[in-house]
């Protein structure tokens, strides 16, 4: 099965049957230099030797064969608040062809809720299944490549604790923004977590019974707030390296943190690549970069306002004095 799946991705899991179910795309040697996985997935399943043969297997045979082609070494992971500037992030560093980014991929995703969906399923199994998805997204295809990045869904960092057990000692960083630009975006356009359903409650400090009648904005508020709470309690806690960036930051430091954090050795061809990406509007590369934060802050509802400075402000500001700490050591 291993020679059979040469060039093939596992492009979705679902559970079928009580089990766990890959469905695999042949990705040949097209890049992962979309703003997000699903988007390049997308761009290959057009071409018709991907969208009519396809291949789908258990996950065993998914781990068996991590155990046989482990894939490319994780050399980092990148957590955020959502709609904040890791698509930025991502963008800078699949900018790079010694890099493989998978920005927000649905089968890391399905993994890491796999027990919300099968019962009795253990975070061992998670962490073997976890492994073995990104083993086989992060094959090297080209001769230049060398490592994988993992930008995350915003609530994966709720998952922090196991996907450091995952990728031990493997540096992370979050970003973050202020709450009430977040709330603006999410109020034009909800992101799937801003919605009851996606998430556990218990995740998020609440009991069933509280989601149920709650106001969308209360609700959206109190998820960002947890995100944050995760990110911050995870950055105390930290036993490696991890940084702090906001979103005000990103434009004249984030190039410099992502180099120091994870290690980079950029080359005179590599900074006119970057420079380019900073340019550029990250979820639509034909745009130029605006700064949209006055934008946000004059769209935003005085409701969607009240609950961002409620709940989110007091862990923004906590967010902020520890990076400002870090950068400013005594």
């Amino acid at each position: 099965m291993t020679q059979q799946l040469e060039g093939w991705l596992p492009a979705r899991i679902h559970v079928d049957g009580g089990q766990l179910r890959v469905d695999w795309c042949h990705l040949g040697a097209q890049r992962f230099t979309d703003p997000f996985f699903d988007e390049t997935l997308e761009r290959r399943l057009r071409h018709p030797f991907a969208l009519l043969f396809r291949h789908q297997t258990s996950m065993d045979a998914l781990v068996a064969r991590q155990a046989r082609k482990p894939g490319l070494p994780v050399r980092g992971l990148v957590f955020h608040m959502s709609r904040c500037g890791s698509t930025l992030v991502a963008q800078l560093l699949a900018a790079l062809p010694r890099h493989i980014m998978l920005s927000e991929a649905g089968p890391v995703d399905t993994v890491l809720r796999a027990h919300q969906h099968l019962p009795g399923v253990t975070d061992a199994q998670r962490i073997e299944w976890l492994r073995a998805v990104v083993g086989a997204l992060g094959q090297q295809r080209h001769p230049e490549e060398r490592a994988v990045f993992l930008k995350l869904d915003a609530w994966h960092v709720l998952e922090l604790p196991l996907l450091q057990q995952a990728f031990p000692g493997v540096p992370w960083m979050f970003l973050y923004r202020d709450p009430v630009e977040v709330m603006a975006s999410h109020q034009n356009h909800r992101g799937a977590h801003m919605l009851p359903g996606l998430l556990n409650p218990a995740h998020l400090g609440l009991e069933p019974g509280q989601v149920e009648g709650m106001p969308l904005d209360e609700y959206g508020a109190r998820v960002l707030a947890s995100i944050c709470e995760a990110g911050l309690r995870g950055y105390l806690e930290r036993s490696g390296p991890a940084r702090l960036l906001d979103y005000r930051q990103l434009q004249s430091e984030g190039l410099r943190v992502l180099t120091e954090l994870f290690g980079l050795e950029l080359t005179a061809e590599d900074k006119p690549r970057l420079r380019d990406v900073l340019e550029r509007n990250a979820k639509n590369p034909v745009l130029p970069f605006e700064d949209d934060t006055e934008e946000k802050a004059r769209r935003v509802t005085s409701l969607g306002r009240a609950l961002a400075e409620q709940w989110g402000r007091p862990v923004h500001d906590a967010l902020e004095a520890e990076r400002l700490r870090a950068n400013n050591p005594a």
